[in-house]
């Protein structure tokens, strides 16, 4: 038993090293090195409406934009409203660490999970691979955690299901398509499994470089 329990731990590290390589290859064909893009999304648009005059640059309406870049990752912000309030929104990161979106584009998050040996390889089948995460910030593997599906073809995180102790909460499904050159996420579909809620974020007019 204990040496087939070795040569499956060894498989494993194999796999996710596999996966690793084969995320960081694509990311550089197509992610780009830095974007910004706006985001649809209800509870963003009904906030925007209740920002007081006094914050407002009065250069546009104010729009919530993800910008991103590799080697930092994804962060929100509110243009058209002055600089101090920019980060109103912040808050809402998480909903994107919950798609994982951010750890295939911005590879080096995926590597950190790996060098705090918080991911471990969980199945796969021709079309995707599934992994199991924990939060690298935490010093033990809990209950806590999330699946990830990832597309063997494109390797992206198409499905993100969160456990809190060990019951499933919360399901993002991650939608892409080709824009230009790159192949980026266009929705992100976020439900509450507990209380049957749920949200949606749409990704409109990216630009690229700047």
């Amino acid at each position: 038993m204990l040496i087939i329990m070795s040569v499956w731990v060894g498989f494993a590290a194999d796999k996710i090293d596999e996966v690793y390589n084969s995320i960081l290859s694509m990311s550089k064909k197509i992610t780009p090195a830095s974007y910004r893009v706006r985001v649809k999304n209800k509870t963003f648009e009904d906030a925007l409406k209740d920002l007081p005059e006094d914050v407002l640059t009065g250069k546009g309406k104010p729009a919530v934009v993800v910008t991103f870049k590799k080697g930092v990752g994804v962060k929100i912000i509110i243009e058209n409203i002055k600089s101090e309030y920019a980060s109103l929104f912040s808050m809402y990161e998480d909903y994107l660490k919950f798609s994982g979106i951010s750890k295939v584009q911005n590879p080096v998050e995926f590597k950190e999970l790996i060098d705090r040996n918080k991911v471990s390889f969980v199945k796969e089948d021709p079309d995707s691979v599934v992994v199991q995460a924990w939060d690298p910030g935490k010093e033990e593997k809990d209950n806590n955690y999330a699946l990830f599906t990832i597309d063997k073809k494109m390797w992206v995180i198409l499905k993100a299901v969160y456990y809190l102790d060990g019951s499933p909460y919360v399901q993002v499904i991650n939608s892409y398509k080709n824009f230009g050159k790159y192949y980026l996420p266009y929705k992100i579909e976020l439900k509450n499994l507990v209380d049957g809620t749920s949200d949606l974020f749409l990704f409109e007019d990216y630009r690229f470089g700047g």
